[in-house]
């Protein structure tokens, strides 16, 4: 596995290297355009999350503009409205999964003529629609991203329906992005291949493995977060949230620091103490993410949080963050580095969680609105009795019976509608409660540090 890391990382480096990089500046609106992945989003969160960490004075606004079932056309309808409402400096774009129109996949290759013609109208469909969104963004004078579809799963041997040749499509389309990407000289995110190239070596252990969900179309916690390291490694984001250093001198009390600073500062014989206060938190992670940790160098490349104490005098330590026992490490352990990060204890790792549970109250919050955004839009666009809802329960559940056989997704969704629908003005406040706590909880504080000498 480690060696299979490092030549992933290797690769990853020499993809990326040649990329234009963007990293976010404060103040900045960015909307990640997309489908039910997108609306989803929680590899979009967890970017978001990186930067409220990462750069908590530097406050962006990630909005969600994705849509269940949604293709360019699609966007392209609601692209005034749901995105350039928001004024965004950076348009983010997904999309792909439902263009290539998955039921013209069979399970098995075809070689029928009509079927493979209307699989090429798609993409030839799908890629001038593309070019055209991405020209109506630029006009508008918005930046623009892309970023190459997330993988279909037609390799996963398992007993959910397989529409094979889906994936082939949406490298089609991957590759359609590059080619918008050096024609309007735009940064890129490639999501196919690092997900293709994982996927096809979890198989490799277990044929019926997947990073995607088993509908073999939307990723789980593992899947988003390969994505968000993808995203953020394209980027080039910063490796270190900081980077501590304690060593001696002439005078025995030299402290290097990186991304914070260090003040009172204080030896005694068996004792260190001082104090630090970092510029950002560690990034929070999950142990829904185990997996995906496993599968890239996220902590690696994205999160390290060394600290490091030089020339102790041989043996054990025990170290202290304000009140709370860290750990006892050995005299070698610390020259070497700990990374902070890994402990889930810290002070610093418990605000970093606190952060990320007003974000999950955020983000529900904006599920919700979503919700309604989702509805109108598929469902009553061309409604007249918008306003009176005893007609739009009527007329949704209807179409409920008449339209949608397997309806129960369609069913949840009525049904959050209604619950939710005449709450939207609240929803709206509560939102903008949400993101102004969760920057206000991000912002770093000063922390004591203590080595102990333990003595045997």
């Amino acid at each position: 596995m480690r060696v299979i890391l490092l030549l992933l990382t290797l690769n990853l480096f020499l993809s990326v290297s040649a990329q234009k990089k963007v990293t976010f500046k404060k103040g900045s609106n960015i909307c990640f355009i997309g489908n039910s992945i997108t609306n989803a989003g929680e590899f979009h969160h967890n970017v978001f999350l990186y930067y409220a960490t990462r750069f908590p004075k530097d406050e962006i606004r990630i909005y969600n503009c994705g849509i269940s079932g949604d293709n360019v056309a699609g966007v392209l309808r609601r692209l005034d409205w749901d995105v350039l409402s928001h004024q965004p400096e950076y348009a983010v774009i997904m999309i792909g999964m439902n263009d290539v129109n998955r039921g013209l996949y069979p399970p098995a290759s075809t070689s029928n003529a009509d079927t493979l013609k209307l699989q090429e109208s798609t993409i030839k469909t799908y890629t001038e629609r593309l070019d055209s969104l991405v020209r109506r963004l630029l006009l508008n004078k918005v930046k623009v991203m892309l970023q190459k579809p997330s993988i279909y799963d037609q390799t996963a041997k398992t007993d959910k329906p397989n529409n094979f040749g889906v994936n082939d499509a949406l490298k089609k389309c991957a590759d359609f992005m590059q080619s918008l990407a050096d024609k309007y000289d735009l940064p890129i995110v490639d999501y196919w291949t690092i997900m293709t190239d994982i996927n096809k070596q979890v198989q490799a252990k277990d044929s019926a493995a997947t990073i995607v969900g088993s509908d073999r179309v939307h990723p789980g916690s593992t899947g988003h977060l390969v994505m968000a390291y993808q995203f953020l490694k394209t980027n080039q984001l910063p490796q270190y949230v900081a980077q501590i250093e304690i060593k001696k001198d002439v005078k025995a009390t030299l402290k290097a620091s990186h991304n914070c600073t260090i003040s009172n500062f204080s030896k005694a014989a068996d004792q260190l103490q001082f104090t630090v206060k970092e510029n950002a938190l560690p990034f929070p992670t999950s142990e829904g993410q185990a997996e995906g940790l496993r599968l890239v160098p996220f902590t690696k490349d994205l999160n390290q949080e060394m600290f490091k104490v030089n020339d102790l005098k041989d043996g054990v330590y025990k170290f202290y963050i304000d009140s709370t026992f860290i750990g006892e490490f050995t005299s070698k352990q610390l020259a070497e580095g700990i990374n902070l990060a890994d402990i889930r204890k810290t002070p610093q790792f418990v605000q970093a969680m606190a952060v990320k549970e007003s974000f999950n109250s955020y983000w529900k919050t904006e599920s919700d609105l979503r919700t309604i955004t989702h509805v109108e839009f598929k469902y009553l666009n061309s409604y007249e009795k918008k306003n009176d809802t005893a007609a739009v329960r009527s007329y949704l559940y209807d179409m409920l019976e008449k339209k949608f056989a397997n309806g129960a997704y369609y069913k949840k969704q009525f049904d959050r509608y209604f619950q939710v629908k005449d709450h939207e003005a609240e929803l709206h406040t509560q939102l903008e409660s949400f993101y102004k706590q969760s920057y206000e909880k991000a912002q770093p504080k000063e922390h004591v540090f203590k080595i102990l000498f333990k003595n045997n």
